[in-house]
């Protein structure tokens, strides 16, 4: 951390700075006790007593009396409310969609569509099984004939 000498610090009292250096040597400040000593001892009893005359005598008082006057900020509070009215609602839109979907014969094609699907899975089934025979048979086939293709190139290499 860079700390500044006195000198810069007059300049600095004095606003003959240029604005960017003036800025960091103000957040410089807020950092550094050190250097906060020093600008401080550059401040003198005339500074003061102007500072004084700039602040009306009963600035305390005013700002006191400003902070009675500001009242709390109440934070709401939700209420809750009933939930058996929530249950009750619930219940009343299950109860009548339940009515609908009887109503509708949904449970009765469900019912029939059940045993109809476990049926076609077991059709799938046995079909695989008779692929899987078909497979082997072909596959034998298949190496066969390529044993034999292979062994007739070997004889035409030979020749």
């Amino acid at each position: 951390m860079k700390h500044y000498d006195c000198m810069e610090w007059i300049l600095y009292k004095n606003n003959l700075l240029d604005k960017k250096i003036h800025e960091e040597m103000e957040e410089h400040l807020l950092l550094c006790d050190e250097c906060m000593d020093i600008f401080l001892s550059l401040i003198d009893e005339s500074e003061i007593e102007r500072a004084e005359n700039l602040v009306p005598r009963n600035f305390t008082e005013n700002v006191m009396d400003n902070i009675k006057n500001i009242r709390p900020i109440k934070k709401t509070v939700k209420k809750k409310t009933k939930t058996s009215n929530d249950f009750f609602i619930y219940y009343t839109a299950v109860a009548s969609v339940a009515i609908i979907l009887t109503a509708s014969g949904f449970f009765t094609k469900v019912v029939d569509t059940v045993p109809q699907i476990t049926a076609n899975i077991s059709l799938q089934d046995n079909r695989v099984k008779s692929n899987v025979i078909y497979d082997f048979s072909e596959s034998i086939t298949n190496k066969t004939s390529n044993f034999i293709r292979n062994f007739q190139f070997r004889i035409s290499k030979e020749d």
